[in-house]
């Protein structure tokens, strides 16, 4: 044992005395020094800039019908005359993106101009019961108010102006300063902000300053170290004693780590307590990517060495190992590429029961129709001309940044109509605006008619029992009237009506006037036996009565329940039982009409639940997770439902009229199943493209056993996220809203496996070979 010690500490020696390791560590101590220059100091948020308004739009289009005499058209009275115009004339239809883009960037300007005004809070006049606590407080002192405390009112006052449209603003925050100077005077950062900020900007940094330079130094200085062992003299001199050729070799291999783990403890420990200390951001993340980048290094060592055992030379061992990434780029690249290209976008993420037929969306928003003759899907209710022109690689981008674009698809079987709304995309994404209502019916051939805007943002599509068609978001809950396939023009203007065509559609609203604003983290259902609306919002659950007064409904406020809970959640109703699925994988089922506990224990379910659904007989609640994991409960025994079609890959799940279960999964197959038998009674299942048949047969095995040394940067992600999902919009207690899993196990098996084969196979060449 005292020989292999002597081995790695040899090993320390000799890299405490490389002169490459001090110049190192001496350009790590002043980037360290220069890293110490930042720092915070407290501040208040009385600006306003893009990423505080929920959507130009609707911002837009609200200021533009505002009535005069509200807060909101008094501040669109501050505006110049030539703004006002623009208003007026805005029709979002037929914007072209630079008449929107010169709008809003306007519109953002005047807003920021006008809370600058020490007048602003006093002329825009909000109501009192509309100002949050703070701003209370404010406008009590408003007589003696310091000019920086009158601005922070200032801003307050607009939230309250336009509560749908401009984001509340943390009352804590901070400038960023650098030895004493604040770099950004118009840029302040709440503390969550602040951490999220450096956590990015970190990963940024491990990725490519220590995983990518810093492993290929490593490698360069540390290629040399096996070979020298196996010098005439050298190997001669350690094979003399009774030794172990296999744990001298692993002893060397292990010890020539010395010079990795020195520089990065040395750099990761020190902007630790500098990111702590100076800017109060304690990253565990941060020190946890210590081992991840040692175990990184490893894998990529193994292969030098074992190299330099087998040819005793540090350049071939460099070459090597480029020659080892460049094999890992490209495997892991052609796999990324063609699930991009190919696999994603077919992959089923909702099943449409539509009376005789089957309609599937792919995860791209596209809706498909089975055809029995052709034996394949084929694409209906497309979009409009101006989208269709769309490149492939576009729209696949925009969705890559706006996730699946509807809120909701649902099939009236009263009307015989297919009832979808899409959600909000900012500005200036492609395919930018409001919520819009889009219907097709199976005897038009699933044509998209339609695309009357929801007035708010909603985040759930209802249909009520009457084919009633209802919008529900955090903001409140809009009616759909008129004819849903033709759309109403909205032309308002200082609180005059100038609406063209109607009768044809548009939301109107239909909160209980009793009831204050949502809060998120926010979901909605129907009770399709009763037409209640139960809401979620914030840890409480609300119930929503119909009443019907001269053939008008509106709904009432019933009985609450609070779950003691800050976790996001989806609702889902089968028969009168109602499952609130949470996002830690606790489920509970309550009474639908009551909302107290049924009594009835239930197991757990997948955590970050994306889709919950009751059967239409009343006995069966399924679930399925961002990460592709489906859970089916018997409401009967309280029992979870376990069968093999369930414990794969599924993206989506639904219920026909017969309660029978239809399965989705990648290549846009769908097959239905009787309950809870499991007997399977259809299957849509198409041929394979060539591209679908080189993935499944070439790529994804070769990428299976093949090292994933790229993979491991998702392990470091992972550190600095609370989560191990991340939602594209960067809510993750939006649970409709589209995550991805980090998958770490994946990574950590297939390279520690590599590694461990690496390893097996040059000692036994090291235990056989005559040196």
């Amino acid at each position: 044992m005292r020989a292999y010690l002597a081995v790695i500490k040899d090993s320390f020696r000799e890299a405490f005395a490389s002169k490459i390791l001090w110049v190192l560590i001496i350009m790590i101590a002043g980037f360290l020094v220069l890293l110490a220059g930042f720092s915070v100091k407290p501040a208040m948020r009385t600006g306003i800039d893009s990423g505080d308004v929920v959507d130009m739009e609707s911002l837009a289009i609200r200021m533009r019908e505002a009535e005069a005499d509200s807060p909101a058209g008094r501040i669109r009275g501050r505006f110049p005359n030539e703004l006002q115009d623009k208003l007026k004339a805005f029709r979002p239809d037929t914007a072209d993106r630079r008449t929107k883009s010169e709008l809003y960037g306007g519109l953002r300007r005047q807003l920021a101009e006008q809370i600058r005004e020490l007048s602003f809070a006093t002329e825009t006049r909000v109501p009192v019961e509309s100002l949050s606590e703070e701003a209370k407080t404010l406008a009590g002192q408003e007589a003696t108010l310091e000019e920086d405390r009158q601005l922070r009112l200032n801003r307050l006052v607009l939230e309250a102006a336009l509560p749908e449209d401009v984001h509340a603003s943390p009352s804590e925050v901070v400038n960023v300063t650098y030895i004493g100077f604040v770099l950004f005077e118009d840029i302040t950062l709440s503390q969550d902000e602040l951490e999220k900020g450096i956590n990015g900007l970190l990963q940024v940094f491990i990725f490519l300053f220590v995983s990518v330079i810093g492993t290929l130094i490593a490698i360069v200085v540390t290629a040399p170290i096996v070979p020298r062992m196996f010098e005439a003299g050298a190997i001669d001199l350690l094979l003399s004693k009774p030794v172990s050729r296999s744990i001298l070799f692993l002893s060397k291999f292990f010890g020539g780590c010395a010079f990795t783990l020195v520089n990065a403890a040395f750099l990761i420990l020190g902007m630790w307590v500098i990111l702590g200390l100076r800017l109060g951001v304690w990253s565990n993340g941060l020190l946890l990517s210590i081992p991840i980048y040692l175990f990184l290094f490893v894998l990529y060592y193994s292969i030098s060495a074992a190299t330099g055992v087998v040819y005793r030379g540090p350049i071939i061992s460099v070459v090597m190992v480029v020659i080892f990434w460049f094999l890992c780029f490209v495997v892991g690249t052609a796999k990324e590429w063609i699930e991009g290209a190919e696999i994603r976008p077919s992959t089923v993420y909702t099943i449409i029961p539509a009376g005789e037929d089957i309609l599937a969306v792919n995860t791209l928003g596209r809706v498909h129709a089975w055809s029995e003759p052709s034996g394949t899907w084929e694409m209906v209710f497309t979009q409009n001309q101006q989208q269709r022109q769309m490149p492939a690689f576009v729209e696949v981008s925009m969705r890559m940044q706006a996730g699946f674009p509807f809120l909701g698809t649902r099939y009236d079987k009263k009307t015989q109509r297919l009832v979808t709304l899409t959600k909000s995309i900012p500005f200036p994404l492609p395919g930018n605006g409001t919520s819009r209502l889009f219907v097709g019916r199976a005897e038009d051939d699933w044509a998209r008619r339609g695309g009357t805007r929801a007035s708010a943002n909603p985040r759930a599509l209802l249909l009520s029992p009457e084919s009633e068609i209802l919008a529900v978001g955090p903001q409140g809950l809009q009616v759909f009237t008129g004819d849903p396939e033709k759309t109403e023009t909205s032309r308002k203007w200082m609180g005059l009506d100038f609406t063209m065509g109607k009768g044809a559609g548009r939301f109107v609203d239909a909160t209980p006037a009793d009831l204050p604003r949502w809060k998120r983290p926010f979901d909605a259902t129907m009770d399709a036996t009763t037409g209640n609306i139960i809401i979620f919002n914030a840890g409480e659950i609300l119930l929503l009565t119909p009443k019907t007064t001269d053939g008008k409904t509106a709904y009432v406020a019933g009985p609450t329940r609070k779950l003691d809970t800050d976790e996001a959640a989806l609702l889902a109703v089968a028969g009168n039982r109602l499952l609130v699925a949470l996002a830690d994988g606790e489920y509970r089922l309550l009474n639908a009409t009551t909302l107290e506990p049924t009594g009835t224990s239930i197991p757990r379910g997948p955590e970050k639940p994306r889709q919950a659904i009751g059967s239409p007989d009343g006995r069966f609640l399924a679930v399925v997770s961002h990460k592709s994991e489906a859970w089916l409960l018997d409401t009967t025994t309280g029992q979870a439902v376990s069968n093999g079609v369930l414990s794969g890959d599924v993206h989506a799940l639904a219920f026909n009229d017969d309660s029978h279960l239809l399965v989705g999964d990648i290549y846009m197959r769908v097959t239905g199943y009787s309950l809870p038998d499991f007997q399977r009674l259809s299957r849509h299942d198409p041929s394979l493209t060539t591209l679908q048949a080189v993935y499944r047969y070439g790529v994804l095995p070769v990428y299976t056993v093949f090292p994933k040394p790229g993979e491991l940067n998702a392990v470091i992600t992972r550190l600095f996220e609370e989560d191990n999902t991340v939602a594209i919009g960067g809510n993750a207690n939006d649970l409709r809203a589209d995550q991805f899993e980090i998958d770490i196990k994946t990574p950590l098996i297939s390279n520690a496996a590599f590694l461990l084969v690496v390893l097996v196979l040059t000692c036994f060449y090291v235990a056989r070979k005559d040196f």
